[in-house]
């Protein structure tokens, strides 16, 4: 049971054939519109194997990036997964590495407030772990909820990426992903292993010809926006020194 090779391939195979992929029409929020397959990496938990080897790859990849040369993962005190598919996938993760667990209740629920559950210190630092990631708004909303409770998060975990802009998006909040499965590397290897047609593969690689330079060139947008206002608080900034010169010099001549 514990000799399953941590092989991606393996993983988005067993993805596959739990029934956590399938092909249509899917807008699901703002992230994911008309999307020709949807992937649903909660059919992992039907499978206690391949759930345990999810979390044994998540586990080894947050320590490979902890052990390069230059860091790019900061040690955790706890792990939190996003609701509700990331609470799963974390859970398993806390048990693989030992690590404890909190649960953040985003929205009041019954009779629980909205709020952490699970015992952490104050200044906290936790890894932050979804089972699927597109544009990273829910990762960025959860780690504002976490920071509302003085929970740091520094780095981000997510079982499948659909690479369609979270990696950057995350990066300008100070947040660093690291993805066990990139959609596009799943989706040849279902076609070249004869599990989709080649309509639902060429389906898939128009919409993200599509949506991904849409994506790119909104990101751009917002880096040039954000450029300008630096920019402009800059001059503002600038110039306001240079008047306070101005009217130093004419207090001087007077």
């Amino acid at each position: 049971m514990n000799n399953q090779p941590l092989d991606t391939l393996w993983l988005a195979r067993a993805i596959f054939d739990l029934g956590g992929v399938t092909f249509g029409d899917y807008t699901l929020g703002g992230s994911t519109v008309n999307s020709p397959v949807y992937i649903n990496p909660r059919a992992l938990i039907s499978n206690p194997e391949a759930l345990r080897v999810a979390a044994r790859m998540m586990a080894q990849e947050v320590a490979l990036a902890q052990s390069l040369r230059r860091s790019h993962a900061q040690p955790y005190d706890v792990v939190a997964g996003v609701p509700t598919g990331g609470l799963l996938l974390a859970t398993a993760f806390a048990l693989e590495s030992n690590t404890p667990l909190i649960y953040a209740r985003l929205r009041p629920e019954g009779t629980g407030q909205r709020g952490i559950e699970g015992r952490h210190i104050e200044g906290a630092r936790a890894l932050l772990i979804d089972d699927l990631v597109t544009g990273g708004a829910s990762m960025s909303e959860m780690a504002r909820f976490l920071a509302e409770h003085d929970i740091k998060v520094h780095d981000a975990v997510a079982l499948v990426d659909r690479q369609m802009g979270a990696q950057t998006r995350l990066k300008r909040v100070g947040i660093n992903l690291i993805s066990i499965l990139k959609l596009d590397v799943m989706m040849n290897h279902y076609y070249e292993s004869s599990l989709i047609t080649e309509e639902q593969h060429n389906n898939y690689l128009n919409y993200v010809r599509a949506n991904r330079a849409a994506e790119s060139d909104e990101l751009d947008a917002s880096q040039a926006g954000e450029h300008g206002q630096a920019g402009q608080k800059n001059g503002q900034k600038n110039g306001g020194a240079s008047n306070g010169h101005a009217a130093g010099h004419e207090a001087d001549a007077q």
